[in-house]
C-alpha cells in the first residue's frame, strides 16, 4: 500500500471538494437546513401549543410532497432531457415551451398525488390521524401548494439557464429553504422578527399559518389564503416571464447549445 497514490486520491478528492457544488450541498446545505428545520420543531413542540402543533407537523410533512414533487418536475424534468442530450430535440418539433411546462405541471399533480398518498396512509397507520378530517379546505391548500412549487421550478430552471449546468444542483436544494422559513412544520412566529419578514413574502407560509388556524378554530383564515394567492400569481407570472428571457438570453449567448451539446 503506497502513501503517495493514497495522497493522490485525497488530492484528487479535495480538488473535487472544491469544485463541485453538489459536494458542497450534500455536506454543508442539507445538514443546515435540517438543523433549522428540527430546532424550530422542538421550539415549536415546546411552546405548550397542545396537540395541534403536532398535528401540524404531520400534515406539513404529508404535503410537502406537492411541493417538493411540482417543483421536481419542473426543473429536473428538463435536467433529465438535457443530460440525456435530447432537450434540444424536444423542441424540433411543433412543442412549445408552454406545451413542456403543463406537461410536467400535470406530472408534478400525479407524482404529488401519489406521494402524499403513501404519506399519509403511513401517518395514519402510525399515528391514527387521518388528513381528510381538514375537510373541502384541504383540496384549496393543496392548489395553492402546487402553484407555489411551480414558480419555484421555473425560477430555478431560469438560474441553470443562465448560470449552465454548473449550479444544477439547485434543483434539487432550494426548495428546502421551504421547510424552514415556508411555515410548514412550525409557527412563523418562533422565526427571529427579521426572518420572519422575509417568511411572510412566501406563499406557503400562509397556507401553512392557516392550516394551523383551521386546527385550532375549525375555520379557513380567509385573508391568509387570499394573500397567499396574490403571491401565487406573481410569482408564477415572475417566474414564467423570468424563464422566457433566460432561454432567449441562452440561445443569443450560445449557452443553450453548448448546455444541450
Amino acid at each position: 500500500m503506497s502513501t503517495r497514490r493514497i495522497k493522490t486520491i485525497l488530492l484528487h478528492t479535495w480538488y473535487h471538494f472544491l469544485h463541485s457544488m453538489e459536494t458542497w450541498v450534500d455536506v454543508f446545505w442539507s445538514s443546515a437546513v435540517n438543523v433549522l428545520v428540527f430546532v424550530f420543531i422542538a421550539q415549536s413542540l415546546q411552546s405548550g401549543a397542545g396537540n395541534t402543533s403536532g398535528i401540524s407537523v404531520m400534515v406539513g410533512i404529508i404535503l410537502w410532497n406537492f411541493i417538493w414533487c411540482g417543483q421536481y418536475s419542473i426543473a429536473v424534468g428538463a435536467l433529465w432531457e438535457i443530460w440525456s442530450r435530447s432537450f434540444n430535440t424536444l423542441f424540433i418539433t411543433p412543442l412549445t415551451l408552454e406545451e413542456f411546462l403543463v406537461g410536467q405541471m400535470i406530472s408534478g399533480i400525479m407524482k404529488g398525488v401519489v406521494a402524499a398518498g403513501i404519506a399519509a396512509i403511513f401517518v395514519f397507520f402510525l399515528s391514527h390521524y387521518s388528513i381528510l378530517t381538514i375537510g373541502w379546505p384541504l383540496l384549496l391548500y393543496i392548489f395553492e401548494l402546487i402553484v407555489f412549487s411551480w414558480s419555484i421550478g421555473m425560477f430555478v430552471l431560469s438560474l441553470i439557464f443562465r448560470l449552465g449546468m454548473n449550479v444544477q444542483s439547485l434543483s434539487w436544494v432550494i426548495v428546502y429553504l421551504v421547510q424552514p422559513f415556508g411555515g410548514m412544520f412550525f409557527s412563523v412566529s418562533l422565526l427571529p422578527v427579521w426572518v420572519q419578514k422575509i417568511s411572510w413574502m412566501i406563499p406557503s407560509t400562509y397556507v401553512f399559518e392557516s392550516i394551523r388556524y383551521q386546527l385550532t378554530t375549525g375555520t379557513v383564515n380567509v385573508p391568509f389564503m387570499i394573500q397567499a394567492t396574490a403571491l401565487n400569481v406573481g410569482y408564477l407570472i415572475g417566474g414564467y416571464v423570468i424563464l422566457r428571457i433566460t432561454i432567449a438570453w441562452a440561445k443569443r449567448s450560445g449557452a443553450y447549445a453548448k448546455m444541450n451539446g
